[in-house]
């Protein structure tokens, strides 16, 4: 079987970049990679003799709106990736918005087309975007459209659509996807990256991703001012969106937290965290949930982030509502006060993260590719 892959962004540069990097891996493995596509790849054990690494400008020198940007580098990719596929191939499988051209290209080879869907459906998701945008009284962001019809066009000429979660297969059926064009299978996580270590001392509550409207990070901080809580400590692990820095310095006055920016041991932030919170308003699959639960650490998750499907509600984690920093404060209260219980919430989410290696991923994309074909 001789399968084509293709991201337009950095393989194994973090991100979706993670996430394509271990589909490859698995695909390779198998002896299926024929050839991949990115934007450019950090050394891994896959042979850059298969890779073909395109190139893009970085957003800090092109000085345009995230999906402006976002917009015009993908269509630029996919551009060029359709110029290059191999004259002979039988699966073709590239990421949502990076893949038009080359979907086409790929068809008219006779190849069965896969679009990777990492997110809600494309139109569910811009509704739940443009809706927290207009409670926050924020402006929507410009070019959504454009991206949405380009997402939706793929998804529609493609043969089958992979989704990592549950929460992204019903948004596709609601607005009326052919269920039988859904292949579901989730993410997976390094298991020999993260160790399950005993909790801090201080309880110490850890969010991990853009410090963004997406990521519902309002609804954490306003669930921490409720709690007031002296003798603990809420991390904020990412860049904050410029959108949200003014409401981020109205907080701060109001309740004690910290955001000191990236950090290239995530691992260690896990360890001295007692909880992660990741209270989004919409995540398809979020890796941050399945890596603290192999740190030892039970999680909060909101009722639309894709990862809720590995939480087993009051036993590694909690699943709680969107835009409610009442329930969030409710979970952490307990927690705080139930430190014993806490860490043996961690004990089990460590083994249900020992369910999920990244090689069950790849897996059940080979699977996958061998029942399309068949």
């Amino acid at each position: 079987m001789r399968v084509v892959y293709s991201i337009g962004s950095r393989l194994a540069g973090g991100g979706i970049g993670d996430t394509a990097y271990h589909a490859a891996r698995g695909l390779e493995r198998a002896g299926c990679l024929q050839r991949l596509f990115c934007l450019g790849y950090e050394p891994s054990d896959i042979p850059p003799g298969r890779i073909t690494s395109l190139w893009f400008p970085p957003r800090r020198f092109l000085r345009l709106p995230p999906l402006h940007y976002y917009w015009l580098k993908d269509r630029s990719y996919d551009r060029r990736v359709a110029r290059r596929l191999p004259d002979s191939l039988e699966v073709f499988h590239g990421w949502n918005s990076h893949s038009l051209a080359s979907l086409a290209a790929a068809r008219e080879r006779g190849a069965l087309a896969f679009i990777e869907r990492g997110s809600m459906h494309p139109v569910a998701q811009a509704r739940l975007l443009v809706e927290e945008h207009e409670r926050l009284g924020l402006p929507s962001p410009p070019a959504m459209d454009k991206l949405v019809d380009r997402c939706v066009a793929e998804c529609e000429a493609a043969d089958f659509v992979h989704v990592p979660s549950s929460l992204c297969a019903q948004s596709f059926v609601a607005e009326g996807f052919p269920a039988d064009k859904l292949v579901q299978s989730p993410y997976g996580v390094e298991l020999a990256r993260f160790t399950a270590t005993p909790p801090p001392d201080q309880f110490t509550v850890l969010f991990v991703g853009a410090i963004g409207v997406r990521k519902g990070a309002l609804d954490l901080l306003e669930a921490w001012r409720l709690l007031g809580l002296s003798d603990s400590r809420l991390v904020l692990l990412g860049g904050p969106e410029r959108e949200l820095e003014p409401r981020l310095a109205d907080l701060r006055p109001q309740c004690s937290f910290e955001t000191p920016g990236f950090t290239p041991d995530v691992a260690a932030a896990y360890a001295a965290a007692s909880v992660l919170v990741l209270p989004a308003i919409e995540d398809g699959y979020p890796l941050v949930v399945l890596e603290a639960m192999a740190s030892g650490r039970p999680v909060i998750v909101s009722e639309n982030t894709g990862s809720k499907d590995a939480v087993d509600e009051g036993v590694n984690g909690f699943v709680v509502p969107i835009r409610s920093p009442e329930a969030i404060a409710e979970k952490l209260a307990w927690l705080h006060g139930h430190p014993a219980e806490c860490a043996q919430m961690g004990c089990h989410a460590r083994r249900r993260a020992e369910e999920l290696p990244w090689e069950r991923h790849g897996e059940s994309l080979v699977a996958a590719y061998e029942d399309a074909l068949r």
